[in-house]
């Protein structure tokens, strides 16, 4: 990657590189070995990065963190030598390759290369063709130690986690070491490493003194594994500790040394039982986890199998939790899910009326168990009818939905649940619970805050749902996707000032599918970001070819998702599509809701600042149906409001939508943005549009959605359109 040499921090680079490819930092004042050196990295695979002295060196790399540097040792500003100091002292610079490059009888750089941090050298002229491989080998040989320190740290950290220290003892001269946690266990001072083997047995009791000894000295000289337990006493409590230790023999048979452990076992049995939380319940709630829910569940399979009996699944999860989590932070969620948690236990104690428990079972007849986040299944051992699920989902629902105080906050959450029966719904575990899981994500699109059965009915939906989904995909890949144009008039003029690029998919089997179906799927699924980017390009092509055919020049508007904003990065799709297309920036229009604004409308606003940036126009769509907060309103970057077709549609029957459309038109104006009133099918709805003063329109009444052949035809015809001639008067 060649980037300019003073150009040392770009935040958008920033974001784009990472890292698909290893990126090396080549710091050299010679321009010409800059430039070989990138074409024979490039083309292995590399991404590189250029800087003519050490200090642009120390820029580029704070700004990169590229992968491995090539050095150059003498330099102007700052020399190599400097540079390696420099990043060395650096957190992120520690292990980091660097390959120093000087002269061949530059001895004396080469010694301060490696006394400054350097992993390598090499002399010039440089190999070019070898060059990418000896990087290949610096980065595999980083990778090794990168996994060496980190497998160190995670010992080294595991053995202070389990109170454990190591030590040996020369078993010709009495002396032993010891690391920090043995000192710290038996009370040596923390910066004392060493002793003699009597300075340890001092710090035994005396009733215990001579076993440990004994059996140490037993071990040496018959060479085996030594294995002791005995009581220490500190200051403050008598421990038990455990002596390991395995003999090192020399040729001749003799123990030379031994090395051992130390460890505290004294919360050995509640260490124990601590572990059979940590595998069975759940660190926040405290209620039984997945796995514990998962043995519960086979249990009562074989019980209801043996009595002929019923049970259910309870699936469910909190609407809306992520929200408390961002606003209150997830020290608020836990304790949300605290209170949750001893909600669903009350309710289930409180419904044990409602569903005996079989005489058989002797614990409870319900339980419950949190999955993860903001996840809960309900177990219901026993029902009569699946009535009695019903009944306590009804329970819960009511019961989670009460306010719950969080800190100084009052905090309202529902639940959404799904229902999977015995034997009806499935016979296994896995079977019951994919199944109350599928109930539960049809019961959110119903409008969440309610419950749902397991049907064959749901689960057709489900399926559909996923081959639509791949289906999706493969359209994407293979191009069965299309693009209409819809034009839009100048109400001043008369003459097309723009078209609206609409999305289309022709399915091979199923026909014309709606974009309200897929558009909607593409945003559950994440594939509206390729199917975003895929639009831009083709939008921005069209367009291009139109105006190189001399059609035009117009603008186009194109609809992105609020997605595109929030999870995908919208700066450079629409940089990389007005790139790819060579457009010019001022007639490429983007369309979007005002949902884009809903969770952080400052960060919406930096976006379209941005995107404003690239010289592009900005519409806000579908105004005055979702949030239309005025006080934002004057601070977001845009150039037009677009008057939902809701208010068009009715606008010269209704004069609730004529005020409304009078009222956006005129705010419109006061503001100093443009207005675009769209689904104009009628004269009426033209005159009246004409009479407020609206920019421009769209509609059925102007042109239908056309192909790109029928809409140059269409064009052509209409090159000079009048409102005149399209309303009649």
């Amino acid at each position: 990657m060649n980037l300019p040499a003073t150009n040392c921090a770009v935040p958008i680079f920033s974001h784009m590189v990472r890292k698909e490819r290893p990126v090396v930092l080549h710091v050299d004042d010679d321009a010409s070995s800059l430039v070989m050196a990138e074409g024979a990295l490039e083309a292995a695979g590399f991404k590189v990065l250029h800087a003519s002295n050490g200090q642009q060196a120390i820029d580029l790399f704070e700004a990169y963190c590229p992968d491995l540097i090539i050095m150059d040792a003498v330099m102007p500003i700052m020399d190599g030598l400097d540079a390696i100091a420099a990043i060395r002292k650096k957190t992120m610079g520690k292990h980091i390759p660097i390959l120093m490059t000087t002269g061949p009888d530059d001895l004396d750089s080469i010694t301060r290369a490696y006394e400054e941090g350097a992993t390598d050298f090499l002399t010039k002229p440089v190999n070019f063709f070898i060059l990418p491989y000896r990087l290949r080998y610096m980065l595999r040989s980083k990778a090794t130690a990168d996994d060496l320190r980190t497998s160190q740290s995670q010992l080294d950290n595991a053995q202070r986690i389990a109170r454990l220290g190591h030590w040996q003892l020369n078993s010709h001269n009495h002396e032993m070491s010891w690391s920090r946690e043995f000192a710290r266990i038996i009370g040596f001072g923390a910066t004392r490493v060493s002793g003699a083997w009597s300075d340890f047995l001092e710090k035994i009791p005396p009733d215990q003194c001579d076993s440990v000894r004994l059996a140490t000295e037993t071990a040496i000289a018959e060479a085996h594994y030594l294995s002791i337990e005995f009581t220490f006493i500190s200051e403050i409590d008598a421990r038990t500790l455990r002596l390991e230790a395995e003999p090192y023999i020399d040729e001749s048979g003799a123990c030379t040394q031994m090395v051992g452990t130390l460890q505290d076992i004294t919360e050995h049995t509640s260490a124990q039982q601590q572990i059979h939380d940590l595998a069975y319940f759940d660190l926040i709630t405290g209620l039984p986890n997945r796995a514990q829910l998962s043995e519960q569940l086979n249990a009562t399979l074989k019980l209801a199998e043996r009595t002929g009996g019923k049970f259910a699944l309870l699936f469910l999860d909190l609407d809306h939790f992520k929200k408390v989590n961002d606003s209150l932070g997830h020290d608020a969620g836990d304790d949300l899910l605290m209170q949750v948690s001893k909600r669903l236990s009350d309710v289930l104690r409180d419904s044990d009326a409602l569903c005996p428990p079989v005489k058989a079972v002797n614990q409870s007849s319900h339980s419950v168990a949190r999955l993860g986040g903001d996840e809960f299944v309900v177990l219901l051992r026993h029902i009569k009818n699946v009535e009695d699920a019903a009944r306590v989902a009804e329970r819960i629902s009511s019961s989670v939905r009460s306010p719950y105080l969080i800190g100084d906050f009052e905090v309202v959450v529902t639940t959404t649940i799904g229902i999977s029966v015995y034997p009806t719904d499935g016979r296994d575990a896995d079977s019951l619970m994919k199944h109350a899981d599928v109930a539960m994500y049809h019961a959110k699109e119903e409008g969440r805050n309610g419950f749902q059965f397991y049907s064959r009915e749901i689960h057709e939906i489900a399926l559909a749902k996923f081959a639509m989904e791949k289906d999706l995909k493969q359209a994407i890949e293979q191009d069965q996707l299309s693009l209409l144009y819809q034009p839009k008039i100048d109400l001043k003029s008369g003459a097309v000032s723009g078209v609206e690029a609409l999305l289309r998919w022709n399915h091979p089997e199923k026909g014309c599918i709606s974009p309200v179906e897929f558009i909607a799927l593409a945003e559950e699924t994440g594939l509206i970001l390729p199917l975003g980017q895929w639009v831009l390009d083709n939008a921005c092509k069209q367009i291009q070819l139109w105006i190189e055919k001399g059609l035009g020049p117009f603008s186009i508007a194109v609809n992105c998702s609020s997605l595109q904003f929030t999870l995908g990065n919208i700066i450079y799709d629409v940089n990389n599509a007005l790139t790819k297309s060579g457009l010019n920036p001022e007639y490429l229009e983007i369309e979007l809701t005002e949902n884009l604004f809903l969770h952080n409308i400052d960060k919406g606003i930096q976006t379209l600042s941005r995107l404003k940036e690239l010289g592009i126009k900005i519409a806000l769509d579908d105004f005055g149906a979702g949030f239309s907060s005025l006080s934002y309103l004057k601070r977001l970057p845009v150039d037009k409001l677009k008057i939902d077709r809701s208010f068009v549609s009715e606008l010269d029957t209704d004069k609730g939508d004529s005020a409304i459309v009078s009222a956006i038109i005129s705010l419109s104006q006061n503001l100093g943005l443009g207005v675009v009133a769209e689904g104009v099918e009628r004269h009426s709805q033209l005159k009246i549009l004409l009479d407020f003063k609206c920019d421009e329109i769209q509609g059925f009444m102007i042109c239908r959605p056309l192909s790109p052949d029928d809409f140059e035809a269409w064009l052509r015809d209409n090159a000079e359109v009048s409102v005149a001639k399209v309303s009649g008067f």
